[in-house]
């Protein structure tokens, strides 16, 4: 469930309040988001069909995702992560907020504004790493189901990287190589920050029926 930052801002002073207020995150910052997120969401969807088409033997056939039903999910997919986004900004300022407020009672809205500006610059160091790696190996994984669904491609698949840290990612590691079907059944990311992926190992098929494969339109 998302946590609502309304819970905390009702409990900040007024400065505390507009300062929010000025900062948060509103309907055109999430629109402004789903738009990079659709951008590179589509890019990494579209290089991913592009890598399968190698690895099934038909080096040349690019990725090319039409304005069709996969550019809709898509688009509703980052809808959905940059509303989630934003949110997520909105309670950890409101949580920031009010720590400046705890640290220093007196804070007008020139002190909150500094450290804010710190508070800022330090989350979106490593935020946006986040939210970049979780785009792209979510629509990476995404464009390998669909390839393996609309090809009826046979194969095995091994997740990687072999470093594992959670229990689920641990389990695939250690089982190694498993059925194609059984991967793409089973799409990571598993969980915050996951860094694997399937790396596939096709059955190649003849080269003169590399033109009939589905490469997204």
């Amino acid at each position: 469930m998302p946590r609502d930052p309304s819970l905390i801002v009702q409990e900040l002073p007024d400065v505390g309040k507009l300062v929010h207020l000025a900062m948060r995150q509103d309907p055109y910052d999430v629109e402004r988001i789903k738009g990079e997120l659709l951008r590179e969401r589509r890019r990494y969807y579209e290089a991913e069909l592009t890598a399968q088409a190698q690895r099934i033997g038909c080096r040349g056939q690019v990725g090319r995702l039409g304005n069709n039903a996969i550019l809709s999910e898509l688009n509703d997919i980052s809808q959905r992560d940059a509303a989630s986004i934003a949110n997520t900004y909105n309670y950890d300022l409101a949580v920031a907020i009010r720590y400046i407020r705890a640290e220093v009672p007196t804070a007008n809205r020139y002190v909150y504004a500094k450290r804010l500006g710190e508070w800022e610059q330090k989350r979106a160091d490593w935020k946006n790493e986040q939210i970049a790696q979780y785009t792209e190996n979510s629509a990476r994984a995404k464009a390998q189901q669909d390839f393996y669904q609309n090809n009826t491609a046979f194969g095995v698949a091994v997740l990687m990287p072999t470093v594992a840290v959670c229990p689920v990612c641990q389990g695939w590691v250690s089982r190694g190589e498993v059925p194609l079907n059984i991967a793409q059944n089973n799409p990571p990311p598993y969980h915050v920050n996951c860094p694997h992926g399937w790396q596939i190992t096709y059955d190649k098929i003849a080269r003169d029926q590399c033109r009939y494969l589905w490469m997204g339109k």
